[in-house]
């Protein structure tokens, strides 16, 4: 081996032990089923990582689980899961900032059938997505889908998020509840963003199809 590809070869061993040493963001999903008499009872926990985008300049068409659920009916008192999911990421245009996050997870269970689809929406007040910061006023919905109906979807309160801007991307970090009910959801962790504005065509994909 030449002095050339020997120096190649040991710039790239030292190149992938640094990327397999860092430690990707994740978020951690937890729901529970709340008897009005009882303990919780956790029924699904998913350290997953986050696809996430935040969009500036933009607001949620639906803002309510209800909404949500009105939007993916199907016309015979069921639900169509790729219905709701394009239902909450449908934007508008507004003054405030909106974090989409779409995770695939087959955990439970493996292959296509046990594919599930949890999607995070949050609209936030507006901010200069260039500084870092909290984001604040934020609410929004986290909801799981399988090919099966029905879909669950959850009202976020208490949702704070802060953001690390980083030119074009964002690293952020996330903590929300869901408003009482008989079941609740918790989302916590981090997470790495790109961020866009309405319109730019940075949100044209569909991550969650």
């Amino acid at each position: 081996m030449n002095v050339r590809l020997a120096w190649s070869a040991a710039v790239a061993a030292v190149c992938l032990s640094g990327c397999a040493a860092r430690t990707l963001p994740t978020v951690e999903l937890r729901f529970y089923e709340t008897p009005a008499e009882s303990k919780p009872k956790e029924r699904i926990r998913e350290d997953v990582i986050m696809n996430a985008t935040l969009i500036g300049d933009a607001g949620l068409r639906y803002m309510k689980p209800t909404e949500l659920l009105k939007a993916a009916e199907t016309g015979s008192n069921r639900g169509d899961p790729q219905k709701l999911m394009r239902a909450a990421r449908s934007l508008v245009p507004g003054n405030g900032v909106v974090l989409l996050g779409t995770v695939r997870s087959a955990s439970s269970g493996g292959g296509n059938a046990n594919l599930a689809i949890y999607s995070l929406a949050l609209a936030c007040e507006r901010t200069d997505l260039d500084q870092s910061g909290d984001l604040r006023g934020c609410k929004g919905y986290v909801l799981r889908a399988t090919r099966t109906w029905p879909a669950e979807v959850y009202a976020l309160q208490e949702a704070t998020v802060s953001l690390i801007s980083e030119g074009g991307t964002a690293h952020g970090r996330l903590r929300a509840k869901s408003e009482p009910g008989a079941f609740k959801a918790e989302v916590e962790g981090e997470f790495a963003a790109s961020i866009v504005e309405l319109g730019s065509g940075g949100v044209a994909s569909d991550s969650g199809k």
